[in-house]
């Protein structure tokens, strides 16, 4: 048994035999031997801790870094290093973000008092630099990063809201950014709260265009589902308040009306009246639908119909393969989603499902941090519900959707 490979390194402490003699009492024990008690300190050098290296902690330069020719650099306090990690992270910011009296007052609580944080700071020109290009057409770039952030300089709830979006915006990409949920959220209920005061008092093309931007900004945060807000993309459940406030931008659309000939939001206004599709269609699914949901695209009217509003805005998209052109028509396509058909969509309807799947299916195509999570998790989830209703000929109407989603769809074979 003393000879034998055991499961620990350290063998078993032998047992004393009976009827022994001569032995020491001390001599099992003598093999045992304590630890030297030590300490681990955490006082060394910045260099030698990225480095992962004993630092001797001599001062002002440690040995390891003099051999080496390295800075050495000692922060006696957590604090300290969090400090000097902000100052390196924000030393680049462009001081030519802010010129003389256009500070931004958003940042202060009082217009007099024009100061700004750093860190505030940061996450401006993490807009402009970062977030901001997603929003904007290639034919039409600078609305956002150039004429709105102008316009946020004198409105504190634009920029309140190019803030918060910005703060999503890093929470999206590969790093842990749990810090800015915060400010997310902070910076969203002010950008709320100025909004609601504003939209009272529309007199003009500045606050024409600072509610619209702001509205803008704001469906973008509603839109966009985050890990931590959310339940599994596997889900089924699926709620559809998101999709109500996308509603919201159409009635102040109609009401800031007089305004767009001189608005900064003109050119888009008018690219999305002449845009038309020349391309020819590559399949049938308008026609397959419009029979599935009981449409007659010749006589049918949103009154007869209450799914032929969002397939007029669907149609012409569908029948083409889902490409970044066709953004635009996507999303005025969800625009003619009515208040009557979101309801069908919470009572499980089967025929507004899977038209919506099919635009949730366009929208997975064009992937942008601000909407990939939320499409792909709302089609998984028409997807779960639809699989098990849907049969023959109709399941295969599921199958684009399935596949721009990954969900893995199991269709039945047909008989004869």
């Amino acid at each position: 048994m003393n000879n034998a490979v055991h499961t620990f390194r350290v063998r078993p402490r032998a047992q004393p035999r009976e009827h022994t003699s001569g032995t020491s009492d001390g001599s099992a024990a003598a093999s045992f031997h304590h630890r030297r008690p030590h300490t681990k300190s955490r006082l060394g050098c910045e260099t030698c801790k990225q480095r992962r290296k004993k630092c001797d902690e001599q001062r002002p330069t440690c040995s390891l870094c003099a051999k080496k020719n390295l800075p050495c650099t000692y922060y006696d306090t957590a604090l300290q290093r969090k400090r000097n990690a902000l100052n390196l992270h924000t030393s680049s910011l462009l001081p030519s973000l802010w010129p003389g009296p256009h500070a931004p007052a958003v940042l202060t609580t009082h217009p007099s008092d024009a100061t700004h944080t750093k860190y505030d700071l940061y996450l401006i020109q993490h807009f402009v630099e970062s977030a901001a290009p997603h929003f904007e057409a290639p034919d039409h770039g600078g609305i956002y990063s150039v004429n709105a952030l102008d316009l946020a300089k004198e409105c504190p709830f634009v920029m309140h809201a190019m803030i918060a979006v910005a703060a999503c915006h890093l929470q999206h990409l590969p790093i842990d950014a749990r810090q800015y949920r915060v400010p997310e959220a902070f910076h969203c209920q002010l950008a709320s709260r100025g909004l609601r005061n504003a939209v009272a008092s529309i007199n003009g093309v500045k606050e024409a265009d600072s509610v619209l931007t702001t509205a803008m900004l704001l469906n973008c945060l509603t839109f966009c589902a985050a890990d931590w807000r959310e339940a599994d993309v596997n889900g089924s459940e699926q709620g559809w308040e998101w999709l109500r406030i996308q509603i919201g931008i159409t009635d102040l659309l109609i009401r800031t009306r007089p305004f767009h000939p001189e608005s900064i939001w003109l050119p888009m206004f008018m690219a999305s009246k002449t845009f038309r599709i020349v391309e020819p269609p590559q399949n049938d699914l308008d026609a397959r639908l419009a029979a599935f949901c009981g449409i007659d695209v010749e006589s049918d009217t949103a009154e007869g119909n209450k799914y032929f509003d969002f397939f007029q805005g669907l149609a012409p998209i569908v029948t083409r393969p889902a490409d970044v052109k066709y953004f635009n028509a996507y999303i005025n396509a969800v625009g003619g989603i009515s208040y009557e058909f979101i309801g069908l969509l919470e009572a499980r309807d089967t025929r507004a499902l899977l038209l919506f799947a099919h635009w949730a299916a366009l929208m997975c195509a064009v992937r942008s941090w601000w909407n990939e999570r939320r499409t792909s998790r709302a089609c998984w989830a028409v997807c779960s519900i639809l699989q098990g209703r849907l049969k023959g000929r109709d399941l295969e109407l599921l199958e684009q959707p399935a596949k721009a989603c990954g969900f893995l769809l199991q269709l039945r074979e047909r008989k004869g």
